[in-house]
């Protein structure tokens, strides 16, 4: 990637099998970082890591796990500093969208359960984690995929939105502390498909929200 140069850079990627986390990693590796793609699907996960590997010469590792797991980021901590001696960038995209869309006042503490754990417990077990094999490399960033829907309420989004805004405060808060050794930041793309179009209905709902009148697309 003409003048974006990570020649060298160990990137983890959470959620990296598809859609937004496999357009990240796409970046990183066309920049010339090595990568962790750490996914709960095994087969689109050694599929995408087989894939950047013959478009860009990267070098793969992967971990095929459910982020929730207490003890999977210390996992991914020692798959990537044993191939390639620490981290420098982290991206926390692994999510739950939630098993139920209905209200606030109507869902189950299990939902909550669920949500939370992987949208704010995760990543932040992942950063605990990650801290220390990132703080003498220059540069260091943590990147937290966030969502519109902690910002603004959507439509049966709420166990959701609320966690991305938990996350989104977390950022902010990690941004202050880990300063200035590990920067740490949100993004906040929007609603994206592999292609743009609507796949399900949660999307066709969200249509009307956007400006534009379309999804972002990753390739």
């Amino acid at each position: 990637m003409a003048g974006f140069n990570l020649e060298g850079k160990v990137v983890v990627v959470t959620g990296a099998s598809k859609n937004i986390g496999a357009a990240m990693a796409d970046a990183f590796a066309a920049a010339g970082s090595n990568l962790v793609l750490v996914a709960g699907g095994a087969q689109d996960l050694q599929r995408t890591a087989e894939r950047i590997q013959a478009e860009h010469g990267a070098q793969v590792e992967t971990v095929c796990a459910d982020v929730t797991a207490p003890e999977v980021p210390e996992h991914i901590v020692g798959t990537a500093c044993g191939a390639f001696g620490g981290i420098d960038v982290l991206i926390n995209n692994a999510y739950s969208p939630g098993s139920s869309r209905a209200p606030i006042l109507s869902m189950q503490d299990s939902v909550w359960d669920e949500v939370l754990a992987a949208n704010l417990i995760a990543p932040y077990r992942l950063i605990r984690a990650c801290a220390p094999s990132m703080l003498d490399r220059p540069g260091a960033n943590v990147i937290n995929v966030v969502c519109g829907s902690g910002f603004l309420p959507t439509p049966g989004g709420g166990a959701y939105g609320v966690s991305k805004a938990a996350l989104w405060m977390l950022t902010r808060y990690l941004a202050a502390e880990a300063a200035p050794r590990i920067r740490v930041n949100a993004l906040c793309p929007g609603a994206v498909t592999p292609t743009g179009e609507p796949t399900h209905e949660i999307f066709r709902q969200l249509l009307p929200l956007v400006p534009m009148g379309r999804l972002g697309r990753t390739r």
